[in-house]
């Protein structure tokens, strides 16, 4: 997660927005059948703050563009002390202490390099950090730095430069390519945070598990590009780095092919605001965040096919990430949770929007020795969480044996609430789920869909009756409890209630298939909307190993009104009362408010019928605002009783319900 979200979602904002979600799916307890009644959410403010984290001892990003008259704000988020001193003299925070902030605002653009004077030294020496403002190049040590421009793909073969027979380190061998060329690295064990400026460039190890880059839980980033159009990396493992395994930042282009990223403290694969990109082949493991994530694209126009993920909080995560994404053909097992797309206020692009994830084997994700952080671990248990999303596919994968959900659509709380619409749920085999086999959280905003799901389970039951694809019902009917499950962990997780695994005690990477003929392949660019994404094909249910050892019958729910009887005896009372109380009291009311206009003297024959209309016409709330501020002359405490007492019995018992269920 980002600094920014860490900020939104400070425990005492969430716990004012976690009170008044409460109260409004409370409300959505009764207004659920009838349609949305959460508006769209307005997308949040603009780049007019970022935060840069001051860790022990890098800054994170390293490096970070912004528009001009951004404020940029370090937090002293390790351990030690820090100062933010500018190269060239122009400001110095002086010594600060863990916990202490620093801010500057940028109003003009330029390049702006800067250092921890107790930990590095101007000139990009040791800790030391750049920040971009504008449409300006880069700095780089050729001095032709990657601009925000898209770079001009080459037309000659480059040269190979061989590590470390030409260039001592990756680094070295970076620094000296130029772009087409491939830096082709042999075996060994190399301790480096790489940086990668220089466009269209292959980099690739003879031998995928012994071509390792260490960072000694004390580097940052194993190989970081940044704004370089075209990179690939492929071939080589990546290990013990305080952030991330592989990381492509701001780019147009880019490709992941035969990497295995372990024990990192955040993500293993990663692109961020970067598109065209194809990650293949890949293993990622042991990251308190996610395994693989890309994220911040819309449309991204990336691909992420053939990888495996285990031991990470979530094996994919992608913030505000669709658009011609595709998560196809590949494993996420022993996770603390499976795929994770969301929505997120503290990102640009919200909502996330348009991904497919098809082809694929998600299982047993319900790992609570899998490093985690606070806003990771509430996902614990689930398959696959389609988090406030709109517009995604999810088709025939097989989902099985997890502590949760198999496959949950529901709303996400950041700055706004946002609601899920458009999701579709289609041909997937879902089995053995703790709560549920398919779960729709409440609110939705419409056109969340299932249909030709092999399952047992649901929340709400008969979900495929009630929000079946091509229903002409313009409503999504979703289960409150599901959202409140969410609500109930994110308050236990900022509690500190939540598993602290140590990401760095987590195992490396095991052996991984290497890229064929590694030495000889040619070079191919990642060249955008030609070489990546690339072509991708969907295996069927019947190709994915697991599906032939699929046992038992597919029993269908046997349901009455929607309640599934195969479920305890208060899971069967609780259900009949969630489902049919509304039901009733919405004809108690309407009954009672037409009743009692029948018979009122004191109203004109047209007020009575837009009376009469109003209450038929608009659900729920019509016979509310009637017996609450039409004047009736029935009696006031009668009518409070009626109404209040009513919706107050109503969300207790589902409260208490809820509690007992998931306790």
């Amino acid at each position: 997660m980002t600094h920014a979200l860490r900020r939104v979602l400070a425990p005492a904002t969430l716990l004012v927005l976690a009170l008044g979600a409460v109260l409004l799916l409370g409300l959505s307890v009764l207004l659920g059948p009838f349609g949305p009644f959460v508006p769209a959410p307005v997308k949040a403010a603009g780049n007019d703050y970022v935060g840069i984290d001051a860790l022990d001892d890098f800054f994170a990003p390293e490096v970070v563009r912004v528009p001009v008259g951004t404020a940029v704000e370090w937090d002293m988020a390790g351990r030690n002390p820090h100062t933010i001193t500018a190269d060239d003299g122009s400001y110095d925070s002086g010594i600060l202490q863990p916990g202490e902030e620093y801010a500057r605002r940028y109003d003009k653009p330029g390049v702006y390099p800067y250092f921890c004077t107790l930990h590095g030294a101007a000139g990009g020496k040791g800790m030391s950090g750049v920040v971009v403002v504008g449409d300006v190049p880069l700095p780089t040590e050729q001095g032709d730095g990657a601009g925000p421009g898209r770079e001009p793909v080459p037309t000659e073969p480059g040269k190979t430069i061989r590590v470390p027979a030409d260039a001592s380190t990756i680094q070295a061998g970076v620094d000296a390519a130029r772009p087409g060329d491939l830096v082709l690295i042999s075996p060994g064990v190399y301790h480096e945070a790489v940086h990668v400026f220089t466009p269209y460039l292959t980099i690739r190890g003879t031998d995928r598990n012994a071509v390792i880059l260490d960072g000694e839980f004390k580097l940052p980033n194993g190989i970081h590009v940044i704004e370089a159009d075209g990179v690939a990396v492929e071939n080589m493992s990546a290990r013990h780095y305080q952030l991330n395994g592989f990381y492509w930042t701001g780019v147009f282009g880019y490709r992941g092919s035969y990497l295995s990223a372990s024990a990192n403290g955040d993500y293993g694969i990663y692109a961020f605001a970067s598109v065209y990109g194809r990650f293949e082949h890949s293993y990622a493991s042991g990251s308190p965040d996610s395994g693989f994530y890309i994220g911040q694209c819309q449309p991204c126009h990336a691909v992420i096919d053939d990888v495996l993920a285990e031991g990470n909080a979530l094996g994919f995560s992608g913030t505000n990430a669709g658009g011609d994404l595709a998560i196809v053909n590949s494993e996420w097992r022993d996770n603390l949770a499976g795929i994770v797309p969301n929505t997120l206020d503290s990102e640009l692009l919200a909502p996330q929007a348009g991904v497919l994830i098809a082809g694929s084997w998600i299982h047993d994700n319900n790992n609570l020795k899998a490093p985690t952080k606070a806003l990771e671990s509430p996902s614990f248990g689930n398959g696959i969480i389609l988090a406030g999303g709109r517009d995604n596919v999810v088709r025939g994968n097989y989902v099985d044996d997890h502590a949760t959900y198999g496959i949950a659509v529901l709303p996400n709380l950041d700055a706004n609430l946002w609601a899920t619409s458009g999701n579709h749920i289609e041909g997937n085999v879902v089995e053995r789920s703790g709560r549920a086999d398919l779960a729709l959280g409440a609110p939705s905003e419409g056109g969340d869909c299932f249909a030709g799901n092999r399952h047992q389970t649901s929340m709400p039951p008969a979900i495929e009756l009630l929000n079946g694809c091509g229903s002409l019902l313009p409503a999504s009917f979703g289960e409150p409890g599901v959202t409140f499950g969410l609500l109930e962990r994110f308050a236990q997780a900022l509690g500190g209630d939540y598993p602290r695994n140590d990401w760095q005690a987590q195992p490396d990477a095991p052996a991984q298939p290497s890229m064929p003929d590694s030495e000889t392949t040619p070079v191919v660019l990642a060249v955008p909307e030609s070489a990546v994404p690339g072509p991708y094909e969907i295996r069927p249910l019947s190709a994915i190993p697991a599906v032939a050892l699929i046992d038992g019958i597919h029993v269908p729910e046997v349901t009455i009104m929607g309640v599934p009887l195969a479920t305890t005896p208060f899971g069967l009372l609780i259900g009949f009362y969630g489902y049919v109380f509304p039901l009733i009291l919405l004809a108690t009311w309407v009954a009672v408010a037409i009743w009692d206009l029948v018979r009122r003297e004191d109203l004109s024959t047209r007020r009575t019928v837009a009376w009469m209309a109003f209450v038929l016409v608009v659900p729920l709330l019509g016979p509310v605002v009637y017996l609450a501020f039409g004047r009736s002359p029935i009696k006031r405490a009668v009518r409070v009783t009626l109404v209040g007492g009513a919706l107050l019995a109503y969300l207790a018992v589902a409260v208490v319900g809820f509690i007992l269920q998931t306790g």
